[in-house]
């Protein structure tokens, strides 16, 4: 039978605009750039994957008819969105044609039948525990900036870490990140939740950590579980599943034992971050190096550019160690700098050619490691 249904325009748009990055991946297969439509009573469940990711999404309809197409996901989202009507009227004609309604506005979208479309991952509902919103949303903010963006040479960077600790009989729920040149930490107690179904640490993809980022935003609490080679998050309106990475993650844990923190510095963040900005403004290329000199609770900072000039800029810190000076790429600092939280943060350093330590006594949890640079 052919379907027929009327739609809030607000409700597709929410739904099929959560699910355009996975449809619009270049280099997919014809039928992975639409989305499966099953008209079901009184919802359309919208269903979206690239075969690394899928995403369900159920709305509220008025239907007359039931049954299900492939619809092109980007004209649909196009069309939606350029509606001027609060509702839009879907219905099936001859040959998968789809006749679409919207005011004065009618238009015509080829469908393309169900059978091609791959089926949805499977997963054990008795896996799921339950996950907050926001603690998830939190870990993803402090860690993202530094996952790689292209690492072939050790692919399992361009992927976050995620980690289930038992602490002093508390579960606590970490992401680590790194591009090979910085790393990011954040972690976070967990509040009577069952443990997870896995054991050591797990590989989300960067792309899967956005797709979770925005599916955490939207939900104060969801179920969240990990079955062989995917994770699952589900909430009332909303099933996301994503395939996990293999392979082996950098020895982190072997970096945080051997930096030193024989020298402290503490700095006023805002103060930082706006010296830096200036000072990014003469660094060259992509390395964006910029010069730090520490003296007598005074870092100069410094920069050069071959075409343009150079710049320096001096701060007030709070430091007592001997005279160091040491290069680093401006950009890492100011990724770290805003998402940390607190007034002051505390930088620790140990000679010119130490990695350099950042944590703020009010940002409880995250810690940031940036690796030197040798300039000239």
């Amino acid at each position: 039978m052919p379907f027929h249904f009327n739609i809030a325009r607000e409700d597709l748009l929410k739904a099929i605009g959560a699910q355009q990055q996975i449809t619009n991946k270049k280099g997919t297969l014809a039928i992975l750039t639409n989305l499966l439509m099953e008209v079901k009573n009184n919802e359309i469940i919208f269903t979206a994957t690239d075969l690394e990711i899928s995403l369900k999404q159920t709305v509220p309809a008025e239907v007359f008819e039931t049954g299900s197409l492939t619809i092109p996901s980007k004209k649909l989202f196009e069309l939606s969105r350029e509606s001027g009507s609060p509702t839009l009227n879907f219905k099936e004609g001859e040959k998968k044609w789809i006749n679409i309604t919207s005011g004065s506005s009618t238009y015509r979208l080829a469908g393309m039948m169900t059978e091609e479309f791959p089926e949805f991952e499977q997963y054990n509902e008795e896996d799921l525990v339950e996950a907050e919103g926001e603690v998830i949303c939190n870990l993803i903010d402090k860690t993202i900036f530094s996952i790689a963006t292209n690492k072939e040479n050790v692919y399992t960077l361009n992927a976050a870490l995620f980690q289930q600790l038992i602490e002093n009989e508390k579960t606590i729920y970490r992401m680590v990140t790194s591009d090979g040149h910085r790393l990011s930490i954040m972690q976070r107690e967990v509040q009577g939740s069952p443990l997870l179904n896995f054991e050591k640490f797990i590989l989300i993809p960067r792309r899967g950590i956005q797709q979770i980022r925005k599916f955490g935003e939207e939900q104060d609490t969801f179920l969240l579980g990990v079955e062989h080679k995917k994770i699952v998050l589900k909430s009332d309106d909303a099933l996301l599943v994503i395939r996990l990475m293999e392979g082996e993650f950098p020895d982190f844990e072997n970096i945080l034992n051997f930096i030193s923190k024989e020298y402290n510095i503490i700095i006023n963040k805002i103060l930082f971050i706006e010296a830096l900005k200036r000072i990014n403004l003469f660094t060259e290329g992509e390395f964006h190096a910029i010069k730090f000199e520490l003296n007598n609770n005074q870092m100069v900072l410094t920069s050069e550019h071959a075409d343009f000039g150079s710049a320096r800029d001096e701060i007030a810190i709070e430091y007592s160690g001997e005279e160091l000076s040491i290069g680093f790429n401006c950009r890492y600092f100011m990724d770290a700098l805003q998402v940390m939280e607190g007034e002051d943060i505390q930088a620790s350093i140990s000679s010119n050619e130490s990695p350099c330590l950042i944590t703020s006594e009010e940002d409880e949890g995250f810690l940031g490691i940036i690796m030197p640079m040798k300039i000239k």
